[in-house]
């Protein structure tokens, strides 16, 4: 196995040269640095990039948790922190929990291993100090889940109040009977929605039970099987807040096979605001996320945290606007 000796002595510089050439160090001549590439060509050198972690406890990557990689949220927010994190130089490795505390748990293993830089936690089912705990003196931020940490950086969306909104609206306008759609009804995200909802109702002496909610579905395929369970029934529903807007699409196309008009029958409002809500007719009301605004914001205390920066940390927490159209 060709070593850095074997460099030094093809190109006819020193080892310290050689190591200053394969860490790109700038107080080293065009000369040497010339001599050093090519007698690694010739030699057909291969840096062992393990060697290199452990002389300068860096991996260059970042750890993002995610609970499956197809979800309709989560996979445009995995795209966006990618493409921030290659940015400043960082690849991301992606770890689907699958619902899992166990898959979870072992994300945090790998972090105390240092087998990665920092784990970005964009879904979770543990709550802020079981994660502290198992973090401990590494660098980790929640991205997404609205906890109350004061010992890690949180970026999140005001869950509760987007929700409240939504709901608050739709009983304003005349509705009775709302439905809360959850994905995983376990993780602190959907608890916050889930109090906003009954706030909502709570402040205009509405009832709201248990019953009301309901949990497992994200996707197109999803809303329209829940549609054609809610619209082939005599169910009292007469609006929907739905946990993203391809469920509330999926709701839509259930709702006009089954002759039921949208909205003078029935409300839908999605969540996230993506494309696809201007591509159904009539197109779906939505609240609008500010993911750029917290990726954006989170890579840049990544950067300040990496680079060994240690101010308090950082709890932003962004507020969702309902965008009403036609549904």
């Amino acid at each position: 196995m060709t070593t850095i000796i074997d460099i030094a002595r093809q190109s006819g510089v020193s080892k310290s040269t050689v190591s200053r050439v394969l860490n790109n160090h700038p107080h080293v001549s065009e000369d040497s640095r010339t001599r050093v590439m090519k007698a690694i060509e010739e030699l057909s050198f291969v840096r062992n990039a393990r060697g290199v972690h452990l002389r300068t406890q860096s991996t260059k990557t970042i750890g993002v948790t995610i609970p499956v990689l197809d979800h309709p949220y989560f996979s445009p927010l995995v795209g966006m922190i990618a493409a921030k994190c290659r940015e400043i130089g960082y690849k991301i490795v992606i770890f689907q929990t699958f619902y899992s505390m166990d898959e979870e748990n072992e994300i945090y293993e790998k972090l105390a291993e240092n087998e990665m830089d920092a784990v970005i936690i964009t879904h979770t089912l543990l709550g802020e100090k079981e994660i502290e705990q198992k973090v401990r003196d590494k660098i980790a931020f929640i991205c997404n889940e609205p906890l109350q940490s004061r010992h890690l950086d949180v970026f999140s969306l005001d869950e509760r109040d987007a929700v409240y909104s939504a709901a608050h609206y739709l009983l304003k306008e005349g509705r009775s009977q709302l439905l809360f759609c959850a994905d995983e009804e376990r993780t602190p995200l959907q608890q916050k929605r889930w109090e906003g909802f009954k706030q909502a109702h709570l402040d205009l002496n509405k009832v709201c039970t248990g019953r009301q909610k309901i949990s497992g579905y994200s996707t197109i395929e999803e809303g329209i099987l829940l549609g054609n369970e809610i619209f082939s029934s005599h169910c009292s529903y007469d609006g929907v807040i739905a946990g993203s807007d391809f469920l509330a699409a999926g709701l839509l196309s259930s709702a006009k096979n089954h002759g039921v008009s949208v909205p003078k029958d029935f409300s839908i409002i999605g969540f996230d605001n993506h494309p696809i809500c201007l591509t159904t007719s009539p197109e779906l009301s939505s609240i609008q996320n500010q993911t750029d605004r917290m990726v954006s914001d989170l890579i840049t205390c990544l950067q300040d945290r990496l680079g060994g920066k240690e101010p308090p940390a950082v709890r932003k927490m962004y507020k969702g606007d309902l965008v009403i159209r036609k549904t």
